[in-house]
Order: structure tokens, then C-alpha cells, then sequence
């Protein structure tokens, strides 16, 4: 599996952060978890062809996690028009949303796109990729994501509330090869503990604000039974 961060700021983006996308590939598939940057622009700079796009998974409602889809939605509706991606949103008014501004957009009614409102448990499967949502505590509609492959185990923990609140326990409970972990809402130092806990090897710090980066170096030079990596935009990780 490879992960490409398109976008790793927290609620705002930055001079060199767009907000939380990140493009997962396996298999010879394509998906996208969150899209609160330009994802199509991010897609069409790297070369990556819309129709190859298979899902999107979108962990919560927040702007900084879905503002990118009004314009994804409105050019797939009319120009790429061989892109055919199943959008998974966790709130069904999301849906409503954007097919309203879509019919803005265009005048009319929009083409029909393939939008999935979803709850916790597994909620795709394409044979090349298993995705399982598991809720948390950052809004009413939050998720974390479990993507699994035959050979591949990966946790995107979406917003959290706090690192001892609701922070996904199948990361406790399984070997992971990687967990995503966004920490905008709390430091390093208040997420060690929970880090210990986890079965992986790799944690990758996503969505940092900056007012909590202090403590990571200090974190790190600790010699942690895990290493641990700051992602930023661009940053590619082989799973």
C-alpha cells in the first residue's frame, strides 16, 4: 500500500499545507480518505487520471475535511464524466448538500453520482480493499477508518477527542502496519501513553496544528518501540 499526504494541515491551510486528503493506492486501485484540500487540482498536478479514483472516504463533516468535494463533485459531473467513485459521507445531509450545489452550479439537475451515507462497521469492499469505520468522540458523526488488504493493515484515526478518550482500539487489539494519527487536538506528550499501546511499528503524526508540535523530537529521541514520522504535504509512505 501507498500513501500519498496531499494535504496534512490542520483546520486551516498553511503556506505549504492544504487541509487533510490523503491518496491510498493498492492493488492497482486508487481511493481518497477526506478531501478538505483541492483534491481534483492535487490530482491532475500529480497525474492522476479522476476515473482512476474508486472511493472516497470521508471521516467527518468539517470544512478543513470536505471542502474539496463541492469542486470534485461539480467536474466529475460534467467534464470528467468517466469518473465513477463511490463517496462515502457520514451525515446523509452532506449528500443533500451537495447535490444542491451541484444543481446550482449547473442550472439543472446534476449528473447522478454515486454518494453512500454510512455508519460504523465495514463499510466497503471492492475485493482490493476492506474499509471499517469506527466511531469516535470529535463530533455526532465522526469516524476513524480501518483499511485492509490481504497483506496490509492500516488505521486512519480521523479528529479525536483526546488520545484517552476514543482513540481506536483495534489498534490496541490488532498488528497494524501503520496508524495515521491526526493530532491537532492534543500534544505528543498526552499521546505517548496511548502510543505505547499500540501493536504497529509506524505512526505517522498527520494534521498537526502547529502550537502542538513541541514535545516531538523530545518524544522521539525517547527511543519509542515504534518509530515515529511528522508527515507533510507530499510525503509518500510504502506501507
Amino acid at each position: 500500500m501507498k500513501l500519498t499526504f496531499l494535504g496534512t494541515s490542520h483546520g486551516v491551510p498553511e503556506a505549504d499545507r492544504y487541509c487533510s486528503c490523503t491518496l491510498v493506492e493498492t492493488g492497482g486501485r486508487k481511493y481518497l480518505v477526506d478531501a478538505g484540500g483541492p483534491v481534483m487540482d492535487l490530482l491532475i498536478r500529480r497525474g492522476v487520471d479522476p476515473a482512476d479514483i474508486a472511493a472516497i472516504f470521508v471521516t467527518h463533516m468539517h470544512g478543513d475535511h470536505t471542502n474539496g468535494l463541492p469542486a470534485f463533485t461539480d467536474l466529475i459531473s460534467w467534464y470528467f464524466k468517466a469518473a465513477v467513485p463511490s463517496i462515502y459521507l457520514p451525515d446523509p445531509r452532506g449528500i443533500d448538500a451537495l447535490r444542491l450545489w451541484n444543481t446550482v452550479v449547473h442550472g439543472r439537475e446534476p449528473r447522478l453520482l454515486n454518494y453512500i451515507a454510512y455508519e460504523e462497521g465495514i463499510i466497503y469492499n471492492d475485493g482490493t480493499l476492506r474499509v471499517s469505520a469506527i466511531k469516535t468522540q470529535h463530533t455526532g458523526l465522526s469516524y476513524a477508518f480501518l483499511l485492509e488488504t490481504g497483506e496490509c493493515r492500516v488505521v486512519f484515526t480521523g479528529d479525536l477527542a483526546g488520545p484517552d478518550k476514543d482513540f481506536p482500539a483495534v489498534c490496541f487489539e490488532l498488528d497494524c502496519d501503520a496508524i495515521i494519527c491526526e493530532a491537532a487536538h492534543f500534544t505528543v506528550e498526552a499521546a505517548a501513553p496511548t502510543f505505547e499501546k499500540c501493536r504497529t511499528k509506524r505512526i505517522y503524526l498527520n494534521h498537526i496544528a502547529p502550537r502542538r508540535t513541541e514535545g516531538i523530537k523530545a518524544l522521539t529521541d525517547s527511543n519509542p518501540p515504534y518509530e515515529l514520522i511528522v508527515v507533510n504535504d507530499g510525503y509518500e509512505a510504502e506501507i
